[in-house]
This record gives C-alpha cells, structure tokens and sequence, in this order.
C-alpha cells in the first residue's frame, strides 16, 4: 500500500477537488482497491463534491456516529480498530473499488499528538486492506505537515501564480521537502498563459515530475451539484481511448499515472497481473 498525500503551501489551491478526481480516475482505470480520507470536517473538503449528510444542530457538541473519522477514534481508543472491521466504518463510493472515510462530524478537541497517533493507526490499518489511502491536507483537523510527513508520495498543488512558484521551488521546495518524493500539480491550468509547463521547468531548474489540470467549467459545475462521480464518468475516464490533449480527462490520466508510477504501484501492479 502507498499513501498519496494531496496538499499545497497556499491557500485555495484546489486540494480538496485534486485529491477527490484522483481517487475516482485512480478506482476506474486501475485494478486498485482506494481508500479516500476525510480529516477534516464531515461534508466539507472533499466530501463537498459528492453528498451531503443531515447537519448538526449548532448546539449539538458532540456525535456518535456509525461511520467516518469519529468512529474511527473510538476504535482506537478501545484498541480495537483492524483491518477486520475498518471497511465497515467507511462508505462505499466504486464497489469494491473505493471507499470514503468521512470526516468528523463532533466540535470537540482532541490534542495534536492524539491526532496523529490516530492517524499512523488509520494508515497502518488501511496498509492492510487496500492498496492506496488518499489525504487531502488543505482542509484536515490534522497539522498538514504531519499528514505529508506520513505519505509516501506527496502531490503538491500550486497554480501560475509567480510569486507562489518562486516561494515554493525557491523556499519551501529546499526547506522542506528535500527529502520527500513528490508531484507538482498545477491546478487551473492556463494553456495560453506564459507560465507553461516547460517555462516553470526551465525557469526554476525543476528537474522533477509534474502535470496539470485545465480549468473546466463543466467539473467545477459538478462540484457544485456534489455530482463528481457521474461527470467524470461521463468524460470517459473509465475508457481505455485517445483523448484530446490538454483536456480534463487527459490531466486527469496523466496526473493518476504519474501518481501511480512515483509510488511505485503500476509496476507493482504488473507483477500482479502476470502472476509473479
């Protein structure tokens, strides 16, 4: 199992939405069974693009609920969360594909440290039972740099802004993730602006992997009517055919092989297949 943690250093960059079209193109074209986790709030995040659970009232402090984050706290507490019974906690998004660990629907705090044992649990767990856990960190109750500091492969999500680039390839990039393997996504894309691919490679020295995803009215619409799934459906991710470049559905193709290659699953997943 790999762990893919989606995140950016500035605010608004699309985590949420990256995070939650890589787990549906993940689930359709490979033969993978995917964990995607909420560590943030219940229905925010990217659970914002799919459903929508009855909320609260805004006096209701705390929740015992069947499913999600919550659940898995009180499991952990009892020490008695295993690979036998995490599924039954999760809600199924592709059968037998991907599931949804939905985030946490109670107001009270828990300190950082107990956070985060939570969630080396969760990932030693879902270690056992599936072969990728995805995390969005842009809206999690967890430090982010903890989530990233678990993950096996990090995506980071920047946009053409110049000033956001030359922070992070200039500061953050050497600071802070010399050592982690990584993706740059490039969220939003502009194919007419001048800061394409190739001149960001070239302009900051950048010799590792990176993609992006063009701006598309039709997905943000889908986001909007929390019918993620359906749309991607309807582009065809699920079908093995050209596609036009620069489109969603080519960024989106070539973001998940990218993802699956840098966590070294494809290859693991052709052994696989030819019985080795």
């Amino acid at each position: 199992m790999s762990t893919i943690a989606f995140w950016s250093p500035f605010a608004e960059m699309g985590c949420s939405s990256s995070t939650l079209m890589s787990a549906y193109a993940t689930a359709f074209q490979y033969r993978t069974r995917v964990l995607l986790v909420n560590t943030g709030q219940a229905n925010c995040g990217i659970e914002a693009g799919i459903f929508q659970d009855e909320k609260l009232p805004a006096d209701v402090l705390y929740s015992f609920e069947e499913s999600g984050w919550d659940a898995i706290e009180r499991l952990f507490i009892s020490g008695s969360l295993n690979k036998h019974n995490l599924r039954d906690y999760t809600k199924p998004l592709l059968k037998d594909r991907l599931d949804l660990l939905t985030g946490s629907m109670n107001k009270s705090e828990r300190s950082a440290s107990e956070k985060g044992e939570v969630l080396k649990k969760l990932l030693e767990t879902a270690n056992q039972c599936y072969d990728l856990v995805l995390l969005d960190a842009e809206r999690s109750n967890i430090n982010p740099q903890l989530i990233v500091q678990q993950a096996d492969y990090v995506v980071v999500v920047l946009n053409q802004n110049m000033r956001n680039l030359k922070q992070f390839f200039e500061e953050i990039l050497p600071e802070q993730l010399s050592e982690q393997k990584l993706h740059v996504l490039i969220n939003k894309y502009d194919s007419h602006s001048r800061v394409t691919l190739s001149n960001i490679k070239r302009g900051f020295r950048y010799k590792g992997s990176i993609s992006a995803i063009p701006y598309t009215t039709g997905y943000l619409d889908a986001m909007n009517r929390r019918d993620v799934a359906r749309y991607l459906q309807l582009e065809n991710l699920s079908e093995k055919k050209d596609v036009r470049k620069g489109s969603l559905t080519a960024g989106i193709g070539e973001l998940t092989r990218l993802i699956m290659d840098g966590a070294g699953m494809r290859t693991m997943l052709k052994r696989l297949e030819r019985g080795a």
